[in-house]
């Protein structure tokens, strides 16, 4: 069966369905939100204590088996991890979960306990531990809050921008089959990241885990494919319908390297944004463009914080002992800030909200990327330079001054660096002022030589570059009254979408109208477009006044010609001729 090339907006009875299955989702995702914080909650505070307490460091395993290892100085496990077999005698399932077994430590009578491990190799040894409640400083507990607080802050932020971006497109485009799917992609991704995750693996149904992430990478590849007016371009991409089906099933797989199944899903993904790519160079400046702008901005974004933090996760050691908390930390937060830029994008785009803002946000963004990145290069390499040089001189104990000497060569680096490359792009991007200060000197220059007509279309090309209203037009004050000489969307100056109307004034008094529509993508006019549109209207104005006066003496001009030739010609008794 061949897959259709469109999806078409959906009929009303099948939208209240889709609607119905939408809502169920978010609300099972929302409760497994607040569930898994209120587990891993539990987990800090409770089970992590209870195992502490003897001197243990518990490590859960993807299939929720636990394992142990001697607690270190820095509350991880060291290296070698055993299986608890039996607790003071009795048997310790291998399907326990760490709450069960939490639960039987904190339970055991006396200030001992006999455990029954096991090693990697298999042999199998008692231990005898004495149990010794840890009473953290108050550094310490502040330091363990301070990291638990981020961890799930940035974590809960995360599944807070997927949701609301899902309500968001499924409330205010429940029609629409492209918005729909990504509602229900940022729906169950809210149901499998961190903090979700680890309460499925903790609580034995990891399997819950994958078909959540299957599924919604199922549904991403056929709604990036879509995105964003539900026609598949190219054309060939409609078969993604099917060929996503085996993809997903070998992403999921559990006997398959996870690095090959990583890079395969990163291609299909990549394949679908080559996808838009060639949708992009297809249109004509306009409203699918800004869509994919932004879009493209958002993926682009998400994706390299999520790199960064796969790059980070592959250089923490196997042994727990040598892991350092706070790059843990920083590894999670990278992810959970690649989770979050994904949809901000995407949402935009679909609700048609700032449109036009894409190019500002992107070249700003950019700037701001090298800007950090220049600085971060500055400061890395300052920095042992700057320590080795002063241990040289002064020894060793004044490597903080060091430091701080770095710090201030980056800080002095961030003003020129940050006025360069923000000046560069202004120059090259610009905004809605620049381009009509840039555009004033050819006003002027217009209005001596071309007709008032002229000048009116090329000023509406400003307006639009600039602005992009959804009509325009401009009404010129002539002697046999007010006549609207250009326009762009519009036919009459009563035109209904015409939402302002812009006095074209200058020092000798007004001389017309500017009509505008709203924004092409909905929304109001933002402060620089509008700040841009007040300075054009004085030149505009000038500009079209000079012209009408001149377009105004050499049609009189060409009038008196006209009747002279006549008057000549009946003199001679000839035919006039043109003059």
């Amino acid at each position: 069966m061949r897959p259709p090339a469109r999806l078409r907006a959906i009929p009303e009875r099948y939208a209240r369905l889709l609607r119905l299955v939408w809502a169920l989702l978010f609300g099972f995702a929302l409760v497994v939100v607040v569930l898994a914080t209120a587990h891993s909650l539990r987990a800090t505070y409770s089970y992590s204590p209870t195992f502490a307490a003897f001197g243990l460091s518990a490590q859960v395993q993807d299939d929720a088996s636990v394992l142990v290892s001697q607690a270190t100085a820095n509350g991880s496990g060291s290296s070698r991890q055993y299986r608890i077999l039996a607790i003071n005698g009795r048997t310790v399932e291998r399907g326990d979960l760490i709450a069960d077994v939490a639960h039987r430590l904190a339970q055991a009578p006396g200030p001992t306990i006999s455990l029954l491990l096991q090693s990697p190799e298999g042999r199998q040894f008692r231990s005898v531990r004495l149990r010794h409640p840890a009473k953290l400083s108050p550094a310490d507990a502040h330091a363990r809050d301070l990291r638990v607080a981020t961890r799930l802050g940035f974590a809960l932020l995360a599944c807070a921008v997927l949701l609301l971006c899902s309500s968001l497109l499924a409330l205010r485009r429940p029609e629409d089959p492209v918005a729909m799917l990504f509602a229900l992609v940022f729906a169950l991704m809210a149901a499998s990241i961190d903090p979700p995750v680890q309460l499925w693996l903790w609580t034995g149904v990891g399997w819950a885990e994958d078909v959540l992430a299957s599924t919604w990478f199922y549904l991403l590849l056929v709604a990036l494919a879509l995105f964003p007016d539900g026609i598949f371009v190219p054309r060939a991409m409609r078969w993604m319908i099917y060929a996503a089906v085996p993809l997903v099933i070998f992403a999921s797989l559990p006997d398959v390297n996870e690095t090959v199944q990583v890079v395969v899903a990163l291609v299909a993904l990549l394949a679908m944004l080559g996808g838009q790519v060639t949708r992009y160079r297809r249109l004509t400046p306009g409203i699918e463009r800004q869509q994919i702008k932004w879009a493209a901005f958002g993926f682009a974004a998400g994706f390299v914080l999520l790199l960064v933090a796969f790059l980070m996760a592959a250089a923490i050691p196997d042994d727990p002992a040598l892991r350092n908390p706070l790059f843990n930390l920083a590894t999670l937060v990278f992810f959970s800030l690649g989770m979050a830029a994904i949809p901000f994008g995407l949402l935009i785009a679909l609700t048609q909200f700032r449109l036009w803002e894409a190019d500002t946000v992107i070249t700003r963004s950019a700037a701001y990327a090298v800007v950090t990145l220049i600085v971060g290069v500055v400061w890395a390499a300052s920095a042992d330079l700057v320590k080795l040089v002063v241990s040289e001189v002064m020894g060793r104990e004044s490597e903080a001054g060091a430091t701080a000497i770095s710090a201030m060569i980056a800080a002095g680096v961030f003003a020129p660096t940050q006025s360069a490359v923000l000046g560069w792009t202004r120059r090259k991007f610009g905004g809605p002022l620049d381009r009509v200060r840039s555009a004033a000197e050819r006003l002027k220059n217009w209005g001596l030589t071309e007709t008032p007509e002229e000048v009116a279309t090329r000023a509406l090309g400003i307006v639009d570059e600039a602005m992009h209203p959804l009509v325009a037009g401009i009404v010129l004050d002539l002697p046999s009254g007010p006549v609207m000489v250009a326009a762009r969307g519009m036919h009459s100056p009563t035109d209904r979408r015409v939402h302002d109307r812009l006095l074209l004034e200058d020092e000798e008094g007004p001389v017309g109208r500017l009509l505008l529509g709203r924004r092409s993508d909905g929304n109001r006019y933002n402060t620089q477009e509008l700040k841009a549109v007040r300075e054009l209207v004085p030149n505009l104005a000038d500009a079209l006044r000079v012209a009408r006066s001149r377009h105004s003496r050499e049609s009189v001009l060409q009038q008196q010609l006209e009747a002279m030739a006549a008057r000549l010609a009946q003199l001679e008794g000839g035919t006039p001729r043109p003059a």
